[in-house]
């Protein structure tokens, strides 16, 4: 299937658009806000390509000053119009981050530094007032406050529109070691919401009209006009051609939903962990990833870089929420975690959840890997941060395949069934220190008076299948280096790792994954702010209503 990928399906889908040879004053005339995506006939072309204004979803919690900046100006030199685009920034809380100790600057004042500021939080809307200008809003769990900033961000002779979004917290986390912070999971929604309540015309809270106003007012496009939005995390790195060749996928097959690229790694030398990793994230993106793709159903679109589709056009005008579905905003805002299941789905994997309830919820669209959109990004160099790390993923994947074994609407039939892929996917996931152990009793009996020389040459070329579909496909054959310091390190990733994760099942802290000064490392978003009763949504202390200016009209 890898090979039916490379050799049929990503030449046919990955035709990038030349953008350079577009005038955008052409582009504007001509479409506005949106790109129609039209589902072209047996032997008839696809519209021209026209760029689909895209929300690029910044998360920040602890990084770095250099790890974000890195991020930011590779999303501001993609080769996408200014006018297309939009850096949507969240600070997850008042973060003691990695520049703390050396600048002694938390991570949203290192932010704030980066941007040419045209409206602030105060009420006056200048961006040098912080006080009294945080506004409501409903985050995961209850209320929160937060400051909104609008402006530009300046790269080289780009300047491209940006929205910074700080999560400030209640009166009552004053002294806390993380005001604000609810996790990830919260910063998504905020955008999510904002888009699902102006696709609708729904009540919006105080801070989400801000919002909208201020957008608006950077980029002449209301909310309601913005069709893909992009999650990418502060610490990656994009490439220029990525953003075209998603977006460019996205125009020509209007069914899909989905799309990730390829996550390559920046410090694959720096210690024995990172080297290990290489192969890993490879044969997870090129064999993996491109399996699930022929069936398009991608079952894990990762947190890092992957972008989807907020709502689709059909021929009679209608328009149909996607990732801005209240059935599927309803359920990943859930808070009340009080299984096994719930906990590590919601805690632990809320990237990958967010694809199972898309899958679930939309059973005919299509979540793809797009192999040319290509990111870099820096992996745990300790093996303590990556026994952390993967105790979160392996037990996230394990409760989302799960998930997606009850569903029942897949494509396919028997054993040619996307459902029967990822029932297999589970169980070699469980089993994987099984396999361990019976592939070493294999090895060993070869070399018995009874062994098959036959049988160890079928070993042999089992483990070294990795190699000849590198040679078939990518043909990137320093990777077939990295294959065998992979396979030296076989007894980690099939025994170490999983039996620490399986024991750990009902650890859903964050460990030494984004340790800032004064975490406890309970995980991140574990503030409770302003509530009642565990699990109990205080919504009254919030204001929601619909908001009207000649500018702007209802929203």
């Amino acid at each position: 299937m890898a090979l039916v990928f490379y050799w049929w399906i990503e030449k046919r889908e990955s035709e990038p658009p030349i953008l350079e040879s577009l005038q955008i004053d052409t582009i504007k005339k001509a479409n506005p806000y949106r790109s129609l995506p039209v589902v072209p006939a047996r032997g008839h072309q696809v519209a021209p390509y026209a760029p689909i204004p895209a929300i690029l979803l910044i998360t920040v919690y602890s990084e770095s000053h250099a790890g974000i900046h890195k991020t930011l100006s590779s999303l501001a030199e993609t080769h996408q119009p200014e006018s297309h685009k939009l850096l949507f920034v969240v600070c997850d809380g008042l973060i003691k981050g990695e520049d703390w100790g050396s600048e002694g600057l938390q991570t949203h004042e290192v932010v704030r530094g980066m941007g040419e500021w045209a409206f602030g939080p105060g009420i006056n809307g200048e961006p040098g007032e912080m006080d009294g200008g945080a506004k409501d809003y409903l985050g995961v769990g209850g209320r929160n406050r937060a400051w909104v900033y609008a402006g530009y961000f300046r790269s080289n002779n780009k300047l491209v529109p940006m929205v910074l979004i700080i999560k400030c917290g209640l009166p009552n986390e004053i002294g806390a070691a993380k005001p604000g912070n609810r996790g990830k999971r919260d910063s998504q929604l905020i955008l999510m919401n904002l888009l699902s309540k102006s696709l609708f015309g729904d009540r919006m809270t105080e801070m989400e009209w801000d919002i909208a106003r201020k957008v608006q007012s950077i980029t002449g496009r209301p909310m309601d006009k913005w069709e893909v939005v992009g999650m990418v995390d502060a610490d990656t790195e994009v490439a220029p051609t990525s953003l075209p060749y998603i977006l460019h996928h996205m125009h020509t097959h209007p069914l899909t939903l989905g799309v990730c690229g390829e996550t390559r790694i920046t410090n694959r030398k720096d210690s024995w962990v990172t080297l290990i990793q290489v192969f890993e994230y490879y044969i997870s993106h090129h064999l993996g990833k491109a399996f699930e793709s022929v069936f398009g159903g991608v079952t894990c679109l990762p947190g890092c870089f992957s972008f989807y589709r907020v709502f689709s056009h059909s021929y009679d005008g209608r328009i149909t929420p996607l990732l801005a579905s209240p059935a599927v905003l309803d359920e990943y805002a859930e808070s009340n975690t009080l299984t096994l299941h719930t906990k590590n789905l919601l805690l632990l994997g809320e990237d990958r959840f967010l694809t199972t309830l898309l899958l679930r919820e939309f059973p005919n669209r299509h979540f793809k890997f797009v192999a040319k959109a290509v990111c870099y990004t820096t992996v745990p160099d300790q093996f303590k941060i990556l026994l952390s790390q993967r105790r979160r993923w392996i037990n996230s994947t394990v409760h989302n395949l799960a998930e997606l074994v009850r569903r029942r609407n897949g494509c396919g039939v028997f054993c040619l069934s996307m459902r029967f892929v990822v029932v297999l996917d589970l169980l070699s996931t469980a089993i994987l220190p099984a396999s361990l152990f019976a592939l070493y009793i294999l090895i060993i009996m070869q070399f018995t008076p009874s062994g098959s020389p036959s049988m160890l040459a079928l070993m042999i070329l089992s483990l070294l299948f990795p190699a000849i579909l590198i040679a078939l496909t990518t043909r990137r054959w320093a990777f077939v280096g990295y294959m065998f310091i992979y396979l030296l390190a076989l007894p980690v990733w099939n025994l170490v790792l999983p039996v620490y994760a399986f024991w750990h099942f009902d650890d859903f802290g964050w460990g030494q994954t984004r340790k800032v000064e004064g975490d406890d490392g309970a995980g991140h978003g574990d503030t409770k702010g302003d509530k009642d009763n565990e699990g109990e949504l205080k919504v009254d202390g919030v204001v929601l209503k619909r908001y009207v200016t000649p500018l702007f009209g209802y929203c």
